[in-house]
C-alpha cells in the first residue's frame, strides 16, 4: 500500500527588494485597463480623471486621508490628487471615491532605497495586497484564477506551482500559505470594492445623488475641477446615509479585514 506524504505549504516571504513599489504608474492588470478605458470616462457614474497610463495605485478616501498625515511625518510630498470622482448634479459637488500619489519618478514617494518609509503604518490595501493583484472571489471572465490572482515577484516562484486547480482546495492553500495577511488583504480590498459599487447604486436609486453621465469627457472634467470636492465617505455622512459613528465603524471593520476572515473561514471549516 502506498502512502500519501502530505507536503508542507510554502510560505511566502516579501525578500524586501523594493521593486514593487518602484514602478507604480500604469501598472494595472490588464483586464482592469481594459476595462477603464472602455467605460470609466463618463460612460459610468464613476469618472476616470487622469489618463490609465498616468495613474498610480487607488487609495480609498480613508486612506488618502492617512496618507496625507502620513506624508508630513515621513517629510514627503506625494503630491496626493483625486483618481476618481462622481459628479452628482444635486448638490453640485464632486465626491471623490478614490485618490492616487502624482509623485515626480515612477516609484512610490514613500519608497526610500529599498525600504518603506511607512511600513509599520496600516498603509493602503494596494500596499498591503501584494503579491495579489486581487482575490480569488471576483473573477473576470476569460482568464483562469491563477493568471488574474498575482502581480509580478520573484517570491512567488516556489509557490505558483504549487496552487491548486480545485478553488475550494486554493483557498485553504493561499490562507495558509500567504501568513503576512496579503491573502486577507487582498479579499477585504475586493469586497470594499463591492460595497462602494452597492453605496453608488444605492444612492443613485434612491435619487441621493445624481450623477452627470454621458456628457463629453472634457465637460465632466472641467465640472469636477471647478465643483466643491468632499470624500465619497465624507458624502455618506453629509447626506445622512450613515452617521459618524457607523462610518467610523465601518472603516474599522475594513481595516480589520472582518468581512474578508469570515468569508475566508466557510472555506477553512469545510
Amino acid at each position: 500500500m502506498l502512502i500519501k506524504i502530505q507536503s508542507e505549504t510554502p510560505k511566502f516571504k516579501c525578500n524586501a527588494c523594493g521593486s514593487c513599489c518602484s514602478h507604480i504608474r500604469g501598472i494595472i492588470p490588464k483586464e482592469d485597463r481594459e476595462f477603464l478605458k472602455e467605460h470609466a470616462f463618463g460612460k459610468m457614474p464613476v469618472v476616470q480623471l487622469v489618463p490609465v497610463e498616468q495613474m498610480t495605485f487607488p487609495l480609498w478616501d480613508w486612506e488618502a486621508k492617512r496618507f496625507m498625515e502620513w506624508q508630513n511625518e515621513a517629510g514627503v510630498d506625494a503630491n496626493i490628487k483625486p483618481l476618481r470622482a462622481i459628479m452628482d448634479l444635486n448638490s453640485n459637488k464632486a465626491i471623490i471615491l478614490t485618490y492616487f500619489m502624482d509623485g515626480e519618478t515612477d516609484a512610490c514617494p514613500f519608497l526610500k532605497g529599498s525600504k518603506c518609509l511607512i511600513y509599520h503604518t496600516k498603509r493602503a490595501y494596494v500596499c498591503r495586497l501584494f503579491p495579489f493583484n486581487r482575490g480569488p472571489f471576483l473573477s473576470h471572465q476569460g482568464m483562469t484564477l491563477k493568471e488574474e490572482l498575482f502581480g509580478e515577484c520573484g517570491a512567488m516562484e516556489h509557490i505558483l506551482p504549487q496552487v491548486p486547480d480545485n478553488f475550494n482546495e486554493m483557498i485553504k492553500f493561499l490562507n495558509d500559505a500567504f501568513p503576512d495577511g496579503s491573502f486577507i488583504n487582498a479579499v477585504q480590498n475586493d469586497m470594499v470594492i463591492e460595497w462602494a459599487n452597492r453605496a453608488i447604486v444605492g444612492l443613485v436609486r434612491k435619487k441621493i445623488i445624481k450623477p452627470a453621465m454621458n456628457h463629453p469627457y472634457n465637460f465632466l472634467l472641467k465640472r469636477i475641477e471647478n465643483a466643491e470636492k468632499i470624500g465619497f465617505t465624507d458624502f455618506l455622512v453629509e447626506s445622512g446615509c450613515l452617521s459618524k459613528e457607523e462610518m467610523k465603524n465601518l472603516i474599522e471593520r475594513f481595516d480589520d479585514n472582518t468581512d474578508a476572515n469570515e468569508k475566508i473561514r466557510q472555506f477553512i471549516s469545510l
